[in-house]
């Protein structure tokens, strides 16, 4: 198959930025490309983006593209559902990829209070013109390299270090990869916290649930045997048993709630069309 990490260009990050973006990513068209429809995985990260080139629309799962496009500064997330985005002629992107925490560590935002399925100005989160005015200020820039330490020297500056409520939560992160394990309890027992507490510090600094991530994680592990496969065809049965799914309807489920349709339609409609996936995560 064709698919692939997200066509462009990505930056590694510097310090003392690192535990808080994971990368940033510039996704860029030439002035005679043609349009193309481009679907992303979700990542359940939080991402931000500048845009400097032509208007992108944008949609989620199989809904059609949004009638107001991303004109300058927007933030999304968690993305727990496919985003479908539209690339035009002279496309010029900077997106920002936070990590597990580092959106709420700039922000001061409960992550858990966003909707995930809408495109936001940050500056209408926060009250104020910050980031419409460092957007000007990254457009007087020549290159795309110098934007982006524009932006770390930006972010650097407002980022406050990580809340001792969530340490223990960063500190259990290696639970969520051992199966035997029920990395809730484990954390609350760890901290002598309930586990009603640490769902709710895990849903405030992320946005999401420890169980929605541990669902996540196991169709990510789906996805990606997909579209590393050679074959077209796909055993529906070996999926559900190698990745521990109860039956067949439990696996078209996860495949409707995360890509908005079923394994056979993903593979002839939007795998190797397009289809691409950010970067492995810190700790997913």
């Amino acid at each position: 198959m064709e698919d692939s990490i997200m066509d462009g260009e990505f930056y590694e990050v510097q310090a003392p930025l690192i535990d808080v973006v994971s990368h940033f990513y510039h996704l860029h068209t030439p002035a005679t490309a043609d349009v193309v429809l481009k679907h992303l995985s979700p990542n359940f990260d939080m991402l931000m983006l500048f845009n400097f080139g032509s208007p992108v629309r944008y949609s989620f799962n199989d809904a059609a593209l949004n009638a107001t496009p991303i004109e300058r500064v927007a933030v999304i997330g968690p993305l727990k559902k496919m985003l479908n985005y539209e690339l035009q002629p002279s496309t010029d992107v900077i997106i920002v990829n936070f990590t597990l925490n580092g959106f709420y560590r700039l922000f001061k935002i409960p992550v858990n209070e966003l909707s995930p399925d809408e495109m936001i100005d940050p500056d209408i989160l926060i009250d104020k013109t910050c980031f419409a005015e460092l957007w000007e200020q990254l457009a007087a820039l020549k290159s795309t390299s110098q934007r982006i330490r524009r932006i770390e020297a930006y972010a650097a500056s407002f980022t406050f270090e990580n809340e001792p409520f969530a340490i223990p939560l960063l500190n259990g992160l290696s639970y969520f990869k051992n199966p035997a394990i029920q990395p809730v309890k484990a954390i609350a027992a760890n901290a002598d916290l309930s586990v009603r507490t640490i769902q709710q510090r895990f849903q405030k600094f992320t946005g999401y649930s420890p169980k929605e991530i541990l669902r996540f994680m196991r169709f990510k592990e789906v996805i990606t045997q997909l579209i590393n496969q050679k074959e077209n065809e796909i055993d529906l049965f070996e999926l559900i048993e190698t990745h521990g799914y109860h039956d067949q309807s439990h696996l078209i489920k996860d495949f409707n709630h995360f890509l908005g349709t079923t394994p056979r339609k993903f593979l002839k409609e939007i795998a190797g069309k397009g289809f691409c996936v950010t970067r492995p995560g810190k700790h997913y």
